[in-house]
């Protein structure tokens, strides 16, 4: 039976400030369609409140998310897990669902 990979790599190079600074700049999109989704809220009742909530919901699971795989790659806490992959692929999704809800607003207007 072969043991799962083992992901706990230690970089002592640059590469885990450039994933830092990937990562500030998606928060960074994130909280700016968080705050236009806020702002379609206020201006379109109940439908654009759901759509504000739904942003706002994603921006901070989002942003927890970050601030947990920052400090796994800089070292502070755990070794990454062997789950990395799955989360990755979450996250990888976080920006298309972004769109969807984008356009989704667009078309109520």
């Amino acid at each position: 039976m072969a043991e799962p990979p083992d992901f706990r790599v230690a970089d002592t190079g640059v590469a885990w400030i450039r994933t830092r600074l990937a990562w500030g700049r998606t928060v960074l999109t994130l909280s700016v369609v968080a705050v236009l989704a806020a702002r379609f809220g206020v201006r379109h009742g109940l439908l654009g409140g759901v759509y504000a909530a739904v942003a706002v919901a994603g921006w901070a699971v989002a942003g927890l998310w970050v601030m947990r795989r920052l400090r796994q790659l800089s070292g502070r806490s755990r070794p990454v897990s062997a789950a990395t992959p799955r989360v990755l692929m979450a996250a990888a999704l976080i920006a298309p669902a972004y769109a969807i809800l984008g356009l989704l607003m667009l078309l109520t207007l």
